[in-house]
């Protein structure tokens, strides 16, 4: 997926980003639980412009993975396979 678009990279990074950015340090709420960015409400917000495509193309994975990974794991995997891949450092995920 990321060799066939030079696209697909920046944008797994981005997802990710957005997905887990609204994370609170104080109430341990929000960021990436439940993959919500997948959900209309959140992913036609203005910021968001862009990534349904890729959504799209990582609910068919999660379709046939859903059973071993969630969809919130699965979008912050394919940010870290995004940085790996396009040439950057580990970076740790569980």
């Amino acid at each position: 997926m990321i060799n066939k678009n030079a696209e697909t990279g920046p944008t797994l990074i981005r997802l990710a980003w957005h997905s887990s950015g609204t994370y609170s340090v104080h109430s341990h709420s929000n960021g990436s639980s439940g993959g919500t960015i997948r959900h209309k409400d959140e992913l036609s917000h203005g910021a968001n412009a862009g990534l349904a495509d890729l959504v799209k193309q990582l609910e068919y994975i999660h379709s046939r993975f859903k059973d071993k990974i969630s969809f919130a794991d699965l979008i912050t995997l394919g940010g870290v396979v995004a940085v790996k891949a396009m040439g950057g450092g580990d970076v740790l995920w569980r």
